[in-house]
This record gives C-alpha cells, structure tokens and sequence, in this order.
C-alpha cells in the first residue's frame, strides 16, 4: 500500500514556478505564432528549452503522486515529456493546495 505523500514547501515554490512559466510560454509562443506562422518551430524550440529543467521535478512528483495508479503514472510521464506546456494542468490537478 502506497505511502501518502506530500509536497514540501521549496518542491511546491519550484514546481509552481515551473508551472507558471509553462502557461506563460505557452501563451507567447501562440501570441507570436499568431503573428508569424511560419516561425513556429523555432517559437516552440526556443519557449520549451526553458522548460527542460522542470521536467525531472514534476517526473518526481508523478512517481510520489498516490492518486495516480500504474497507467496514470505512465501517462502523465509520457504527456509531461512530450508536451511540456502540460504541467500547469498537471499542477492544477495535482500539486495545487
């Protein structure tokens, strides 16, 4: 039986500073590609590089996370590396107190 975890408060500054930055990439890679279609692989490339350093945390916090089963877990992984501008849902759901 899994062990309920919860967030320290330096891991919960961090993850919603990381989950902050996410949105607000997000909303100027769209603001810009609006402006600039055809920039927006490199849009993409230069707001998610920022992002890079968030992903081992919030990798943490999915593997301590004792709401998600087995496929959750494995679900949340893949999207949060795959699509780093998901972590803001992921804290919303998740880490927010």
């Amino acid at each position: 039986m899994s062990m309920p975890v919860e967030v320290s408060d330096r891991s919960y500054r961090r993850l919603t500073r990381y989950a902050v930055w996410s949105v607000v990439s997000l909303l100027v890679a769209l603001a810009v590609t609006a402006a600039s279609p055809e920039s927006l692989w490199l849009i993409a490339i230069v707001m998610g590089l920022p992002l890079l350093p968030a992903i081992g945390p919030f990798q943490a916090e999915v593997a301590l996370n004792p709401v998600l089963d087995d496929e959750g877990r494995r679900r949340w992984r893949i999207v949060l590396y795959v699509l780093p501008w998901s972590m803001t849902l992921y804290w919303h759901r998740y880490v927010r107190r």
